[in-house]
């Protein structure tokens, strides 16, 4: 290899290695969703916010968290019951996802987000 040549090496297994930390692990799309637009309980949605903000970092536990507050302020939060069965998954307690996740599609069937969500039909069908 001549000397010259070094540079564009180097400069390609660099832009390799960017690219690839860029794109990070390739894992499945966790299954989140925010509070709805306008809903009344702000106290509700915003905990439901912060935990979809640790669910898509993976920290189930401290979702799970927020969660479960954003359900102790509105128990019919059809999305916080979703979510929480998606940090339970995270975090390997697949009864209790399936619990919650039986408690979204009771309150939010009418939500194709919630019935077509793959990881919820994973668990109702356990």
């Amino acid at each position: 290899m001549k000397i010259h040549g070094f540079p564009v090496v180097m400069f390609t297994i660099l832009l390799f290695n960017v690219a690839a930390c860029e794109l990070g692990p390739s894992s499945p799309q966790i299954p989140s969703l925010t509070s709805p637009e306008g809903m009344a309980n702000k106290t509700a949605a915003q905990k439901n916010n912060e935990g979809v903000d640790h669910l898509v970092q993976g920290h189930y536990e401290i979702a799970a968290g927020f969660f479960r507050e954003a359900i102790a302020v509105k128990n019919k939060f059809a999305e916080a019951h979703s979510n929480l069965g998606a940090a339970l998954d995270g975090i390997g307690e697949h009864q209790a996802a399936a619990g919650a996740f039986r408690k979204a599609t009771e309150f939010g069937s009418n939500n194709p987000k919630i019935s077509e969500n793959e990881l919820l039909k994973k668990h109702l069908q356990m």
